[in-house]
C-alpha cells in the first residue's frame, strides 16, 4: 500500500486525465483478522479514488452484508452485472457505470465466472445466482451505449483462458482488464478488437494504459502498456507507511484479544514441540496413516468455513494451541497445524518409553471429542480410523 500511493502520487501529479479501476478480489480470505484487514484496505482503496471496482468471488467472502457496509461506509464503487439473489432475481450491484473522463464517457461493467465457488463466513448460508456472463454482455453493451457510453471497459473476473473465451464471443469491448488472472501483461495486446490488460494478483503489480482516444466517439486509436512491480525498488509513501505500521499494531492486538480464554497458559517453557516432521524420524508408518487421516486435515476443514482463526476451535484442530510454544498464526509455530502427533501425545521434548505416553494420549481424545462436538464418539470405532 506505501508503495502504491507512492506511484499514484506520481501518476496524479502528471496531470493527464486518470481512470482508476479494479478487477475484483479486494477483500482477504475468509478468517476474522483478515476480515479486519479488509477494513483497512477498503479505507485505503477509497482514498486511493478508484471510479469502478468489479465483484471477485473474494469479495463475498464475509457475505453480502460486509460487503454492503463497505460499499457505504467508503463508497467504494463496486459493480457486477451478472450475480444475482437467487429469491428475487435482483443484481446484488449495479450492473454498469458511466464515468467522463478528459472528454470521453466510459462505460464499465464487470462479469464474474459462474465456475468459482462464492462461500461466506456469515451465519446464513448463502447462495448467489451468477448468470452466463456471455449472455450478459450481449445484452448489456447496446444499453450501455444507449446511456451514453462511448469505450466500453470490461472488468472481466474469469481468469486468463476465460477472458479470452469472453472476447472470442462477445462483441463491443474496447478495454478488458482481467481479474483472477496470476499475471502481468506486459505488453500491448489486441484480442478480437479490444486492448487486453491485466495487472496480475494480490497488489503486487500496478498496470497502467496510456491510452489515445478519438474526441468525437471515444475509439480507442493508440495504447501503451506501463507495468510497475511494487517491490523494494519503489519507495515507501511515508506518510502511508506510518499509517500501516500503527495498524499492524491494531491487528496484533485484535489477535490476542480474539483469544479471548485460550491463552497459551498449559505446559511448561522447559519443553516444547517438535512438530510431526521429527516424529517421522523414527515413526515413518505411523507418519503415513497420520497423513491420510482427517486429523491431518483438521485445520483445513475450518479454513473453509472461514473459522480458521476461531480459537474455540483452534484449540481441538491444531497442535497445542492453548499450551506453551504450541500452535499460533506466525511462523515457527504455524508449522503445529493440524492435529499432529504431539496433539495427543504432548511434548516431544518430553518423549517416554514406559507406556504413558501412549495412555495419555488415548485419555486426550475425549477432550476434543466431548458429547458437544462428537456425539457419536466411542474410542473404539474411532480408534480404526487412525489405528497406529
Amino acid at each position: 500500500m506505501a508503495r502504491r500511493a507512492t506511484v499514484l502520487d506520481e501518476v496524479w501529479n502528471e496531470g493527464n486525465p486518470v481512470l482508476m479501476i479494479d478487477a475484483g478480489d479486494l477483500f482477504g480470505n475468509r478468517a476474522r483478522m483478515m476480515r479486519e484487514q479488509t477494513r483497512f484496505v477498503c479505507e485505503i482503496t477509497s482514498e486511493f479514488g478508484y471510479d469502478a471496482i468489479g465483484l471477485g468471488d473474494a469479495d463475498l467472502n464475509y457475505g453480502l452484508p460486509f460487503l454492503r457496509e463497505m460499499i457505504d461506509t467508503y463508497h467504494l464503487p463496486f459493480t457486477s452485472a451478472n450475480v444475482r439473489l437467487p429469491d428475487s432475481g435482483d443484481l446484488l450491484l449495479p450492473e454498469f457505470l458511466l464515468i467522463e473522463r478528459g472528454g470521453v464517457t466510459f462505460g464499465i461493467c464487470s462479469v464474474l465466472d459462474p465456475k468459482l465457488t462464492i462461500t461466506t463466513m456469515s451465519a446464513k448460508e448463502e447462495i448467489f445466482q451468477v448468470d452466463d456472463p456471455a449472455e450478459t454482455l450481449r445484452g448489456l453493451i447496446p444499453r450501455m451505449h444507449k446511456a451514453g457510453a462511448e469505450t466500453i471497459i470490461l472488468l472481466s473476473h474469469m481468469g486468463d483462458a476465460g477472458t479470452e473465451a469472453i472476447l472470442a464471443e462477445v462483441q463491443g469491448v474496447d478495454i478488458c482488464l482481467a481479474g483472477h488472472s496470476r499475471r502481468p501483461y506486459r505488453t500491448e495486446r489486441i484480442l478480437h478488437k479490444a486492448a487486453l490488460i491485466a495487472a496480475s494478483y494480490e497488489g503486487r503489480y500496478m498496470g497502467r494504459l496510456n491510452g489515445h482516444f478519438t474526441a468525437d466517439t471515444g475509439d480507442l486509436k493508440a495504447f501503451d502498456i506501463v507495468v510497475t512491480e511494487l517491490n523494494d525498488k519503489v519507495a515507501d509513501d511515508p506518510v502511508m507507511l506510518e499509517r500501516i505500521n500503527a495498524f499492524k499494531l491494531h491487528l496484533e492486538e485484535f489477535r490476542i484479544l480474539a483469544r479471548g480464554e485460550y491463552q497459551q497458559t498449559l505446559g511448561s517453557a522447559d519443553d516444547a514441540f517438535l512438530t510431526d516432521r521429527e516424529c517421522r524420524k523414527c515413526h515413518q508408518e505411523v507418519w503415513e496413516t497420520l497423513r491420510a487421516s482427517a486429523h491431518n486435515a483438521a485445520l483445513s476443514t475450518l479454513a473453509h468455513k472461514g473459522q480458521g482463526d476461531a480459537p474455540e476451535c483452534l484449540v481441538c484442530h491444531t497442535t497445542g494451541y492453548v499450551w506453551i510454544g504450541g500452535y499460533d498464526d506466525r511462523p515457527p509455530a504455524n508449522r503445529l497445524r493440524n492435529v499432529q502427533c504431539e496433539a495427543c501425545h504432548g511434548y516431544g521434548t518430553a518423549h517416554r518409553r514406559d507406556g504413558t505416553m501412549r495412555q495419555d494420549a488415548r485419555n486426550s481424545c475425549v477432550t476434543c471429542h466431548d458429547l458437544e462436538n462428537s456425539p457419536e464418539f466411542n474410542y473404539e470405532t474411532y480408534w480404526e480410523k487412525i489405528a497406529h
